[in-house]
Protein backbone atom coordinates (compact mmCIF):
# COMPACT_ATOMS: atom_id res chain seq x y z
CA UNK A 1 0.00 0.00 0.00
CA UNK A 2 2.56 2.48 0.55
CA UNK A 3 4.65 1.62 -2.12
CA UNK A 4 1.15 2.62 -4.26
CA UNK A 5 0.94 5.59 -3.00
CA UNK A 6 4.76 6.26 -3.19
CA UNK A 7 4.11 5.43 -7.11
CA UNK A 8 1.05 7.70 -7.36
CA UNK A 9 3.12 10.84 -5.91
CA UNK A 10 5.47 10.33 -8.47
CA UNK A 11 3.40 10.28 -11.33
CA UNK A 12 1.87 13.15 -9.66
CA UNK A 13 4.72 15.32 -9.32
CA UNK A 14 5.94 14.44 -12.67
CA UNK A 15 2.99 15.81 -14.35
CA UNK A 16 2.97 19.07 -12.51
CA UNK A 17 7.36 19.63 -13.71
CA UNK A 18 6.01 18.80 -17.24
CA UNK A 19 2.94 21.80 -16.77
CA UNK A 20 5.47 24.00 -15.59
CA UNK A 21 8.44 22.92 -18.46
CA UNK A 22 5.27 23.62 -21.17
CA UNK A 23 4.34 27.30 -19.39
CA UNK A 24 7.78 28.40 -19.66
CA UNK A 25 8.11 27.49 -23.15
CA UNK A 26 4.95 29.24 -23.76
CA UNK A 27 6.37 32.24 -21.81
CA UNK A 28 9.88 32.35 -23.77
CA UNK A 29 8.37 32.23 -26.87
CA UNK A 30 6.08 34.84 -26.34
CA UNK A 31 9.22 36.61 -25.19
CA UNK A 32 10.90 36.04 -28.29
CA UNK A 33 8.19 36.66 -30.76
CA UNK A 34 8.98 39.88 -32.96
CA UNK A 35 6.65 42.59 -32.34
CA UNK A 36 3.77 43.04 -34.53
CA UNK A 37 4.42 45.25 -37.62
CA UNK A 38 2.21 48.03 -37.65
CA UNK A 39 1.27 49.54 -41.12
CA UNK A 40 2.70 53.28 -42.23
CA UNK A 41 -0.27 55.49 -41.91
CA UNK A 42 -0.63 58.50 -44.45
CA UNK A 43 -1.53 62.24 -43.16
CA UNK A 44 -3.81 64.61 -44.84
CA UNK A 45 -2.01 65.95 -47.88
CA UNK A 46 -0.49 69.62 -47.24
CA UNK A 47 -0.57 72.46 -48.99
CA UNK A 48 2.16 72.07 -51.25
CA UNK A 49 0.49 69.08 -52.62
CA UNK A 50 2.50 66.55 -50.50
CA UNK A 51 1.81 63.60 -48.22
CA UNK A 52 3.81 62.72 -45.04
CA UNK A 53 4.14 59.06 -44.52
CA UNK A 54 4.35 58.06 -40.79
CA UNK A 55 6.10 54.79 -40.26
CA UNK A 56 5.15 53.44 -36.02
CA UNK A 57 7.75 52.33 -33.93
CA UNK A 58 8.15 48.22 -34.45
CA UNK A 59 9.12 47.19 -30.76
CA UNK A 60 7.99 48.12 -26.84
CA UNK A 61 11.78 49.38 -26.36
CA UNK A 62 11.88 52.54 -29.09
CA UNK A 63 10.31 55.47 -27.53
CA UNK A 64 10.54 57.92 -30.69
CA UNK A 65 9.43 57.51 -34.23
CA UNK A 66 11.05 57.62 -37.25
CA UNK A 67 11.18 60.30 -38.95
CA UNK A 68 8.07 61.13 -41.20
CA UNK A 69 8.71 60.98 -44.81
CA UNK A 70 6.90 63.74 -47.31
CA UNK A 71 5.57 61.85 -49.73
CA UNK A 72 5.16 64.55 -53.06
CA UNK A 73 1.70 63.27 -55.35
CA UNK A 74 2.17 62.52 -58.71
CA UNK A 75 1.96 65.40 -61.25
CA UNK A 76 -1.74 65.34 -63.66
CA UNK A 77 -1.57 63.69 -66.82
CA UNK A 78 -2.58 66.10 -69.76
CA UNK A 79 -1.36 63.67 -72.16
CA UNK A 80 1.68 64.74 -73.25
CA UNK A 81 3.75 61.32 -75.12
CA UNK A 82 7.25 62.47 -73.70
CA UNK A 83 5.97 62.51 -70.07
CA UNK A 84 3.59 59.23 -69.97
CA UNK A 85 6.88 56.84 -68.46
CA UNK A 86 7.19 59.47 -65.89
CA UNK A 87 3.98 59.30 -64.97
CA UNK A 88 3.32 55.58 -64.67
CA UNK A 89 6.31 55.64 -62.73
CA UNK A 90 5.18 57.90 -60.53
CA UNK A 91 1.88 56.46 -59.70
CA UNK A 92 3.57 52.77 -59.19
CA UNK A 93 5.88 54.32 -57.01
CA UNK A 94 3.19 56.08 -55.26
CA UNK A 95 1.13 53.08 -54.43
CA UNK A 96 4.52 51.25 -53.31
CA UNK A 97 5.09 53.75 -50.78
CA UNK A 98 1.51 54.77 -49.65
CA UNK A 99 0.56 51.15 -50.03
CA UNK A 100 -2.75 51.51 -51.82
CA UNK A 101 -4.83 48.62 -51.84
CA UNK A 102 -4.98 47.16 -55.16
CA UNK A 103 -8.92 47.46 -55.51
CA UNK A 104 -8.46 51.44 -55.08
CA UNK A 105 -5.66 52.12 -57.26
CA UNK A 106 -7.75 52.16 -60.45
CA UNK A 107 -10.08 54.97 -59.20
CA UNK A 108 -7.38 57.01 -57.81
CA UNK A 109 -5.21 56.76 -60.65
CA UNK A 110 -8.17 58.24 -62.56
CA UNK A 111 -7.77 61.27 -60.15
CA UNK A 112 -4.21 62.33 -61.58
CA UNK A 113 -5.72 62.36 -65.48
CA UNK A 114 -6.71 65.52 -66.74
CA UNK A 115 -10.14 66.05 -67.55
CA UNK A 116 -9.87 65.54 -70.73
CA UNK A 117 -8.71 62.14 -70.26
CA UNK A 118 -11.05 61.89 -67.26
CA UNK A 119 -13.93 61.95 -69.78
CA UNK A 120 -12.08 59.90 -71.87
CA UNK A 121 -12.07 57.35 -68.89
CA UNK A 122 -15.70 57.44 -68.45
CA UNK A 123 -16.60 57.12 -71.77
CA UNK A 124 -15.16 53.86 -72.32
CA UNK A 125 -16.69 52.55 -69.22
CA UNK A 126 -19.98 53.67 -70.64
CA UNK A 127 -19.41 51.85 -73.53
CA UNK A 128 -17.92 48.71 -71.84
CA UNK A 129 -14.49 49.16 -72.74
CA UNK A 130 -13.23 50.00 -69.21
CA UNK A 131 -10.09 48.79 -67.38
CA UNK A 132 -9.93 45.95 -64.76
CA UNK A 133 -7.38 47.22 -62.76
CA UNK A 134 -4.33 49.90 -62.73
CA UNK A 135 -2.18 47.56 -64.56
CA UNK A 136 -4.80 47.30 -67.17
CA UNK A 137 -5.25 51.40 -67.37
CA UNK A 138 -1.40 51.81 -67.40
CA UNK A 139 -0.77 49.42 -70.31
CA UNK A 140 -3.11 51.31 -72.49
CA UNK A 141 -1.99 54.74 -71.81
CA UNK A 142 1.56 53.21 -72.83
CA UNK A 143 0.10 51.89 -76.00
CA UNK A 144 -1.48 54.99 -76.74
CA UNK A 145 0.86 57.77 -75.97
CA UNK A 146 4.21 56.25 -76.01
CA UNK A 147 4.77 53.88 -78.82
CA UNK A 148 3.42 55.82 -81.12
CA UNK A 149 5.49 58.51 -80.30
CA UNK A 150 8.49 57.05 -80.25
CA UNK A 151 8.07 55.64 -84.00
CA UNK A 152 7.31 58.52 -85.00
CA UNK A 153 10.40 59.97 -83.41
CA UNK A 154 13.25 56.88 -84.54
CA UNK A 155 11.36 57.43 -88.33
CA UNK A 156 12.77 60.81 -88.06
CA UNK A 157 15.58 60.01 -86.51
CA UNK A 158 16.73 57.40 -89.25
CA UNK A 159 15.83 60.05 -91.89
CA UNK A 160 17.98 62.51 -90.82
CA UNK A 161 20.90 60.08 -89.55
CA UNK A 162 23.93 60.94 -91.31
CA UNK A 163 27.12 59.05 -90.76
CA UNK A 164 30.28 61.18 -89.30
CA UNK A 165 32.45 59.01 -87.96
CA UNK A 166 33.18 55.38 -88.91
CA UNK A 167 30.81 52.91 -90.42
CA UNK A 168 30.84 50.96 -87.58
CA UNK A 169 29.10 53.69 -85.14
CA UNK A 170 26.86 54.54 -87.78
CA UNK A 171 25.75 50.84 -88.07
CA UNK A 172 25.16 50.60 -84.47
CA UNK A 173 23.36 53.94 -84.49
CA UNK A 174 20.88 53.21 -87.13
CA UNK A 175 20.91 49.26 -85.86
CA UNK A 176 19.32 50.84 -82.47
CA UNK A 177 17.20 53.26 -84.25
CA UNK A 178 15.40 50.59 -87.27
CA UNK A 179 14.17 48.48 -83.84
CA UNK A 180 12.19 50.65 -83.12
CA UNK A 181 10.40 50.74 -86.54
CA UNK A 182 7.57 48.44 -87.34
CA UNK A 183 5.87 49.96 -90.24
CA UNK A 184 8.87 50.65 -92.52
CA UNK A 185 9.26 47.52 -95.24
CA UNK A 186 13.39 46.14 -95.92
CA UNK A 187 13.71 48.05 -98.88
CA UNK A 188 13.01 51.50 -97.15
CA UNK A 189 15.26 50.73 -94.38
CA UNK A 190 18.47 49.79 -96.81
CA UNK A 191 17.11 53.12 -98.61
CA UNK A 192 17.63 55.05 -95.80
CA UNK A 193 20.66 53.87 -94.39
CA UNK A 194 22.59 54.02 -97.43
CA UNK A 195 21.57 57.87 -98.28
CA UNK A 196 22.97 58.61 -94.53
CA UNK A 197 26.65 57.36 -95.71
CA UNK A 198 29.81 59.30 -97.19
CA UNK A 199 29.37 59.97 -100.74
CA UNK A 200 31.96 57.68 -101.65
CA UNK A 201 30.98 54.94 -99.34
CA UNK A 202 27.35 55.39 -100.62
CA UNK A 203 27.84 55.41 -104.19
CA UNK A 204 29.94 52.04 -103.73
CA UNK A 205 27.51 50.42 -101.36
CA UNK A 206 24.76 51.56 -103.51
CA UNK A 207 26.50 50.24 -106.64
CA UNK A 208 25.99 46.22 -104.98
CA UNK A 209 23.00 46.80 -104.54
CA UNK A 210 22.14 45.36 -101.46
CA UNK A 211 18.61 43.52 -100.42
CA UNK A 212 18.46 43.97 -96.59
CA UNK A 213 19.54 45.81 -94.19
CA UNK A 214 22.46 43.46 -92.73
CA UNK A 215 23.75 43.23 -96.28
CA UNK A 216 23.96 47.06 -96.53
CA UNK A 217 25.50 47.33 -93.58
CA UNK A 218 28.84 44.73 -94.69
CA UNK A 219 28.67 46.24 -97.83
CA UNK A 220 29.09 49.41 -96.77
CA UNK A 221 32.06 48.51 -93.90
CA UNK A 222 33.96 46.79 -97.21
CA UNK A 223 33.62 49.77 -99.12
CA UNK A 224 34.94 51.88 -96.07
CA UNK A 225 38.07 49.59 -95.89
CA UNK A 226 38.06 49.14 -99.73
CA UNK A 227 38.48 53.26 -100.38
CA UNK A 228 40.73 53.38 -97.30
CA UNK A 229 43.22 51.25 -99.20
CA UNK A 230 42.75 53.16 -102.45
CA UNK A 231 43.63 56.27 -100.52
CA UNK A 232 47.02 54.87 -98.96
CA UNK A 233 47.90 53.84 -101.80
CA UNK A 234 47.55 57.05 -104.08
Amino acid sequence: MALYNLEQSVTSLQQTQEMIRQTMEGLVARVAAPPPQLPPQVLPMSEEGTQQLVVPSQGPDLQEQLPRIALKQPGEFTGCRDTVERFITDINDYFTNVNVAPHRQLGLAKSFLCKELRDWFDLRMKRGMGFTDWPALREVLRRRYKEKHERRKARKQVLSLRCTGTVDDYNKEFSLLALKITNVSEGDLVEDYIEGLPPGIMYETDRMEPATLDEAMEKALDSEIWLKQASSRS
